[in-house]
């Protein structure tokens, strides 16, 4: 008998040792891979909530009439192709038309229409269904990205997992599923700081460049992966008035000058889209000219903040009075984060965040509220806030709850950003 129990302790044993070797190596596969379950899982959760959102708007809430039906014969997919979307399915479709001093489609970089008619060979020609699939499929490869680069900038698996639920649930990411340039170009400036901050610069440059051609700030890559490869060099601009940093500087020069040849092509997008401009309308730049016949007159981002916020003292309809709180409070919440971007990621980063917002804000505060969802360094230090729980739940309750709201109301025609 003492035998028998013995063999039994022993294989009792041994199946436990077995069962934990499996469970560690189920755990460790899985933090192996966790780059790529962590994105997905919070792009499909996501998703599902909007897709609920929007359903639930479109049974239950009236919808703004005198507007076009994207695809008659799907209202789901017509779900995401309001207001800006025209302007890209007609460039997908028709190609380029300019009239001066009035609203015209060069308004709009080429990139993400000729994905969707890239993308449109394979789905019977549906331009709603390709924007639809580029923009998703961009959005996804953004969040693994954004994974990425926050492990590379925190070295911190939960924050780079709090970065993309962020990211995911922000109460605008229902443009990521739309038909507009929301998630190319969040994905395209994540890829080129991913792979900036590796050296590894001709996929930098690549990425940048495919930027520059879907907007116009893309060429602030340029400018970001400069100042990466500058860090790289030994260059600091808060160590600019010590002799070494200069020879340091110097002898990058002289060691790497044909990195520099590979970066100096990202502007090319924008040069080529001008370039494109001239040759058909003789007007390199009436992808701003065109900006005043939406009433955006270039007066200053102070001058377009007192404007704007003396407006909301004044009596208008509900809804107006709801957007325009929510544009100019996205304003205020992302410039209030310049200050810890630049102490947690660098000068590079904030001075980044900093002009994605005051360039827009020279003319308007309108659709802010849509310019901040792509800027990325936003998510990665709050990611890093997001340690501490009770932020954590703060943000991505209030978060899931306004991305809520504002997906029901913009799927009836009612204008967001």
């Amino acid at each position: 008998m003492s035998t028998l129990a013995s063999r039994s302790r022993s294989a009792l044993t041994g199946l436990h040792s077995a069962a934990t070797q499996a469970t560690q190596s189920v755990a460790a596969f899985l933090e192996r891979v966790d780059w790529l379950v962590l994105p997905m899982l919070a792009f499909g959760v996501s998703r599902l909530v909007i897709f609920i959102a929007a359903w639930l708007g479109d049974t239950f809430l009236i919808t703004e009439e005198g507007h076009w039906v994207a695809d008659p014969n799907s209202p789901f997919l017509s779900f995401w192709a309001k207001w800006d979307s025209q302007w890209y399915v007609q460039i997908a479709r028709d190609g380029y038309w300019f009239q001066p001093l009035q609203q015209s489609n060069v308004a709009f970089f080429p990139l993400y229409p000729l994905y969707m008619r890239l993308v449109a060979r394979f789905v019977g020609g549906n331009l709603i269904l390709s924007g639809f699939l580029v923009s998703n499929i961009a959005l996804l490869l953004a969040l693994i990205y954004l994974y990425r680069l926050t492990v590379l900038e925190l070295g911190d698996r939960p924050s780079a997992q709090r970065a993309v639920f962020y990211a995911a649930f922000f109460p605008t990411a229902f443009f990521f599923n739309a038909v507009y340039t929301e998630s190319l170009f969040f994905l395209l400036t994540i890829g080129t700081m991913y792979h900036a901050r590796r050296q590894q610069w001709l996929a930098a440059a690549v990425f940048g460049l495919l930027a520059t051609a879907t907007r116009n700030l893309g060429v602030l890559m340029w400018a970001m992966v400069m100042w990466e490869w500058l860090r790289h060099n030994g260059w600091r601009i808060t160590q600019a008035y010590r002799l070494s940093a200069w020879r340091n500087l110097w002898n990058g020069l002289r060691r790497h000058w044909f990195e520099l040849l590979i970066i100096a092509v990202i502007p090319l997008g924008l040069l080529l889209y001008m370039a494109f401009l001239n040759s058909n309308f003789g007007r390199p730049f009436a992808f701003v000219e065109v900006q005043a016949a939406w009433n955006r007159q270039n007066i200053g981002p102070v001058a377009v903040l007192a404007r704007d916020i003396g407006k909301l003292m004044e009596p208008q309809v509900a809804r107006w009075y709801f957007t325009s709180m929510l544009n100019v409070g996205a304003f205020f919440f992302a410039l209030a984060l310049v200050p810890f971007i630049w102490h947690k990621l660098g000068e590079g980063y904030a001075i980044y965040v900093l002009l994605l917002l005051l360039v827009p804000m020279t003319s308007s505060t309108q659709s802010v509220i849509r310019y901040v969802l792509p800027i990325f360094p936003i998510y990665i230090v709050l990611g890093w806030w997001g340690r501490r729980s009770a932020v954590d739940h703060t943000l991505l309750a209030s978060f899931a709850l306004l991305l809520g709201v504002l997906t029901s109301i913009f799927v009836n025609w009612y204008f967001i950003a």
